[in-house]
This record gives structure tokens, sequence and C-alpha cells, in this order.
């Protein structure tokens, strides 16, 4: 019981990092960030995101040693299995948001708007916080953080995913109906929840989750889809 107690202290510790470390890092800073330049912005919520990943990964490293050797050991043979899995939630995602898409009369999701700007306005920055940062950061916290919890296979796949989904939109919602995209992240995130049950290897959902978002802000900036 204390073990776990510590577990959910160091989830919990690590999440509420994750989502102001660049607040607290620029509360440091010796200068009014609003007065700096965009360019100058971008640097310090850069700094801010490689400050997290030594800290996530100092935590969690043996594990990654372990699983990084296993996985690459036999890549294309993890790889294949992992992606048969994450079409489906692929498919899962697709579905709802087209059909979420009809509901809400063509609006997308807030964090979804949220990155395209970004990618605009920063693109070498979100191409590393989409396709490093995020993979990275959040299998962690949302994979390996929760699986080291819940014992339950179900019930750690399903509040894996809806938390994963939920924390996509919670901060970037400005109607109630956009709250129906959770059904979309959610599906990803279930995807992947269920992809590390199986193979016992976070490199397996880390790799998935990066060449999801890889794919798409790819697709974001050749097609602007």
């Amino acid at each position: 019981m204390e073990k776990k107690i510590r577990l959910v202290i160091k989830t919990l510790f690590l999440f509420i990092l994750l989502v102001s470390i660049n607040d607290i890092f620029i509360g440091l800073l010796p200068f009014d960030y609003s007065k700096i330049s965009y360019t100058s912005k971008i640097i310090i919520n850069f700094i801010g995101n490689i400050l997290y990943l030594i800290i996530i990964i100092a935590i969690y490293i043996k594990t990654l040693k372990k699983d990084f050797k296993n996985y690459f050991k036999n890549f294309l043979d993890n790889f294949e299995q992992s992606f048969k899995y994450y079409l489906v939630g692929l498919i899962v995602m697709l579905i709802s948001n087209i059909i979420i898409v009809i509901i809400t009369k063509g609006n997308i999701a807030g964090n979804e708007q949220a990155v395209r700007n970004l990618i605009s306005h920063a693109p070498l920055y979100m191409i590393f916080s989409v396709s490093i940062f995020a993979p990275i950061t959040e299998e962690l916290i949302f994979r390996k953080s929760i699986r080291d919890i819940i014992n339950n296979k179900y019930a750690y796949i399903l509040i894996s995913g809806i938390l994963f989904g939920f924390m996509h939109i919670v901060g970037n919602a400005t109607t109630p109906l956009e709250y129906l995209y959770t059904i979309s992240y959610s599906s990803l995130g279930i995807t992947f929840a269920y992809t590390y049950y199986k193979t016992n290897n976070i490199f397996s959902s880390i790799m998935l989750h990066c060449m999801h978002n890889s794919v798409a802000i790819i697709l974001y900036l050749i097609a602007g889809v």
C-alpha cells in the first residue's frame, strides 16, 4: 500500500510538473517574459521542455535502457505487432472525428487548433514538441506511471486512455461540445495503453505515438490537413 501511494505521488508530481514547468521556469527569469520577442519565448519554452525531459528520463532511466535494448533488438517484429493495434485505434479515432465534426458543425478540437497555430508560427519547435517531447513524456506518464499503479488490465487500459484523452481537451475547450473530442483522443490513448500492456515495452507505445504525431504534423505542413 505504501509503495502504491509513493507511485501515485510520483505520477501526480510528474504530471503537475509537465503542465507547469514552463511557467515555473519563466517565473525564475530575471526579466519580464511578456516583453521579449516571440522567438525568445519559443527558445525559453524549448529549454523548459528539455529540462522536463532530463527529469523524467532520469526517473525512468532503468526502464528506458532495458526496453530500448529489447525493442530495437527486433525492431521490425516489435513494430509490426504494435502497428496492428494502432490501426484499430486509428480507425476508431477517424470515425469518431467525422461524427463529432458533424455534431459540432465543423469545429475542430481546441487542442488541435492550438497546435496548428503554433506549427504556423514555430514549425521547428513544434516538430520537436509533437514528435519527440510529447511521445516520450506522455507515454511515461500516462502509460508507464499509471501501469505501475493499476494492476487490473481493463481498468488500466480504460483509465490510462480516458485520462490521456481528457487532458488533451480540458485546457483548450471553449464549448461543452468540444469535450466530445475526448472520445477521439481516448481511442488512441486506449490503443497505446493496450499496446504497452501486451508488449510490456514502453517503446512500443512511444514509437506509435511518435509515428502518429509525426505523420500528422507532416500532413499539416505539406497539405494543411
